[in-house]
């Protein structure tokens, strides 16, 4: 028998792995600043022997492209590509058609913008990015054209060429200088999210999580499957092995979701066990679990092998339940409310675990670089949109319309010779955030970096490049300042700091072909960018900012349509469809402000119950669409509940909520009655199932809360269906 490591072996073991951890990350960091310098060095050399006109910007798209991954590069190069052509064109149609009338120009270029910025809300990922270079390139090009529009034509095609040069020269360096694919970052996720769930699976399935905690835990993995499916979008750019498993990654997903939808359930359903003195039905349970609860948390999958040695073991554990469910329910003289607990209990287990072991094959099928072709369930995640309140976009838009407006009426009537460059940041900062999380700090720390940039343009324009003598020189002024930029943007706590100091110290120092020393020019530009930014950030902070009461009421109101469209709309794919709107509305709503205060928390606990009643709507209206023994009355009654629901979640007020408890108090005796089997009709395995999944909605409409009150479980609620739970 092999002796126990002693503590110290295993805390020096832990010191090593975290070393060995922040060389590897720092590694990886400096390599993304030596891949930035050579591609800003060369893009800048490029753009000097083709004579650009202005060398600097081709700098600044290699800082705005350049990422940590080749992917993620190709990527936003494409997307940027595509939105500057774009941008560059609706420019010269808008300098063509209001060339002399600038008032009708900028109200032109504002619904544009606006428009544009209201997209990216409502896309992800680089789609969104796309969306928002596409409205500000407008103003990059159509600004400066406008006031020459004999040269807007040239303009726009310096502006493309300078940026597809950026573009161009990243990628190529990226892809060619110790490349990092995608490949191995999007498997490495998939693996830390398969063990993350086993784990969390096997604490629900133990004693249940509390709600507060799960709705942690339900955050975290919506966030990680959002940045799984980030992965994939931007993984297909540098791999053709995730190009042919689009399709598999999509249905990882989407088994991952419907898992973890039933395992909510599931862990609701225990806590309520817990708390209602069900202590024969935990006896009995808690050897059936046992074992499973032991796989899940001691066997933390840390390779594809491992994980796949689990979903065996649960398919193990899955066949040892159906072989001993039968005999426990023999051998226990349960009551009918503890025999419908025990049910419910068994069915939603089965039901997860086929549910997780799904997910485990096309995880493995992931892992093993296998192809699973898309079948009739619908993927989780489609096309990069997401689910969303109309207000947040048209909040987003009209920010952005302001912005320019306000900048605008400044710059004509003080006829600010920098006004142009004030109104274009202003615009860019605007639309750039406006998908952010949290845009006034993001844009608050941008506006550091622009102050540090400002002040280390200044340094370099006045006593640094006038001793400096040809491109070599040049590049070793350079260096020091863009090193520091990159390394600032490898720091998640620094990122917007440094893509401030390295986007706008390479627009105020680097010189173009014709090298000017103007100090008044310098200190007019930085004046402007100081300006804009803090334009940018008063406009997040004052007009409808992150957090405010009418934003998380309008994502509440939509989190309630969702379970409307669950009651009401036509069912071929509706659940993945209710699954992934639900959780990418509370990812939102957390995003705003998090869930802190007791207000807060109450609209987490408002949200889970959403999803849990909707999920359970769900699979009711896909067992009543299969054979079953309820005639038409008591089907009618059940489809009455279901429109009380609805109708609650449409308009909640205290008289809907009667209603809505009167309909199930009615429902719920005449199904769980057996009269209907008595007129000559012979139970179906469905039938069960019906009974369950009323009487979880049934808790649920019950433990909802007068209004005005603090939630808070009903007591009478077994108690109500006990007579009738046989």
């Amino acid at each position: 028998m092999n002796p126990e490591p002693s503590s110290s072996v295993l805390i020096g073991r832990q010191r090593l792995i975290a070393v060995q951890s922040f060389f590897m990350e720092e590694a990886v960091s400096w390599l993304f600043v030596l891949k930035t310098l050579i591609a800003a060095l060369i893009a800048l050399w490029l753009a000097y022997r083709l004579e650009l006109e202005s060398p600097k910007t081709a700098v600044v798209t290699v800082f705005i492209v350049m990422q940590a991954r080749t992917g993620m590069v190709l990527a936003k190069g494409f997307y940027r590509a595509l939105g500057t052509i774009i941008g560059s064109g609706v420019a010269l149609l808008l300098v063509a058609a209001f060339a002399q009338e600038r008032v009708m120009f900028l109200i032109g270029l504002a619904i544009w913008v606006g428009m544009l910025t209201a997209g990216a809300t409502i896309y992800r990922n680089f789609q969104s990015y796309a969306f928002v270079l596409a409205g500000y390139t407008a103003c990059l090009v159509g600004l400066p054209a406008a006031l020459d529009p004999n040269a807007a034509f040239d303009i726009a095609v310096t502006r493309l060429t300078e940026v597809l040069l950026g573009i161009l020269v990243a990628s190529t360096v990226s892809g060619l200088v110790f490349p990092l694919s995608m490949r191995e970052l999007l498997l490495s996720a998939a693996l830390k999210r398969f063990a993350t769930f086993a784990n969390s699976s096997g604490r629900a399935l133990s004693f249940g999580v509390p709600t507060e905690e799960w709705g942690s835990l339900h955050l975290k993995a919506i966030n990680e499957i959002v940045t799984l499916d980030s992965y994939r979008s931007v993984g297909i750019f540098d791999n053709p092995k995730t190009r042919q498993q689009n399709q598999t990654i999509l249905r990882m997903s989407a088994d991952l979701i419907a898992a973890a939808s039933t395992l909510h359930v599931l862990n609701r359903h225990i806590l309520r066990l817990n708390d209602s003195g069900m202590n024969d039905v935990r006896e009995v349970l808690d050897p059936l679990l046992a074992s499973g609860v032991r796989l899940l948390q001691t066997h933390v999958p840390t390779t594809a092998s491992q994980a796949q040695q689990l979903v065996t073991h649960i398919g193990e554990w899955q066949a040892e339940i159906q072989k001993h469910k039968s005999r426990i329910q023999t051998e226990n003289n349960f009551s009918p409310e503890q025999q419908l607990a025990f049910d419910t209990a068994v069915m939603l287990l089965e039901q997860f675990l086929d549910e997780f072991r799904c997910y485990g094959r096309s995880h493995s099928a992931l892992q093993d670089e296998r192809i699973i072709e898309d079948d009739d369930r619908a993927p989780l995640i489609q096309h990069g949109r997401h689910a969303t309140d109309f207000s947040q976009p048209l909040i987003a838009g009209l920010r952005t319309v302001l912005i320019l407006g306000v900048m605008s009426v400044f710059w004509i009537n003080s006829s600010w010779p920098t006004g142009v460059l004030a109104l274009t940041i202003a615009v860019v900062v605007s639309a750039l955030f406006s998908t952010a999380p949290n845009p006034a700090k993001m844009v608050f720390q941008m506006w550091q970096g622009i102050a540090l940039s400002f002040a280390a343009a200044f340094v370099f324009q006045f006593m640094v490049l006038p001793n400096l003598h040809g491109f070599t020189q040049l590049t070793f002024g350079l260096i020091p300042f863009l090193a520091f930029a990159a390394y600032l943007m490898t720091r998640p706590k620094w990122g917007a700091i440094g893509v401030g100091f390295g986007l706008f110290f390479s627009t105020l120092a680097i010189p173009d072909n014709v090298t000017q020393f103007n100090y008044a020019g310098l200190l007019n530009s930085g004046i402007a960018l100081l300006v804009s930014a803090t334009i940018a950030a008063l406009a997040f902070l004052t007009v409808m900012p992150m957090g405010n009461q009418l934003s998380r009421y309008r994502m509440m109101r939509a989190l309630n349509r969702q379970l409307i469209i669950a009651c009401l709309n036509p069912l071929p794919g509706l659940r993945p469809q209710f699954e992934r709107d639900t959780r990418e509305l509370l990812r939102q709503i957390a995003g705003m402000r998090g869930f802190n205060t007791a207000k807060d928390r109450a609209t987490l606990t408002d949200a889970l119950t959403i999803q849990e009643l909707g999920s359970a709507v769900l699979e009711l209206r896909t067992l009543l669409g299969r054979p079953h023994s309820l005639d038409a009355t008591r089907l009618s009654s059940v489809q009455t509940a279901i429109s009380a629901l609805a109708r609650f979640y449409r308009h909640r007020n205290q008289r809907n909520l009667r209603a809505l408890r009167q309909a199930f108090n009615n429902v719920i005796p005449q199904v769980f009655d057996q009269v209907f089997e008595s007129k000559g009709k012979e139970s179906t395995p469905n039938d069960r199932k019906i009974q369950i999944y009323l009487h979880l909605i049934h808790l649920q409409v019950q433990a909802l809360p007068d209004l005005g009150r603090p939630a808070a479980p009903s007591p009478e609620v077994n108690k109500e269906v006990a007579g009738y739970a046989t």
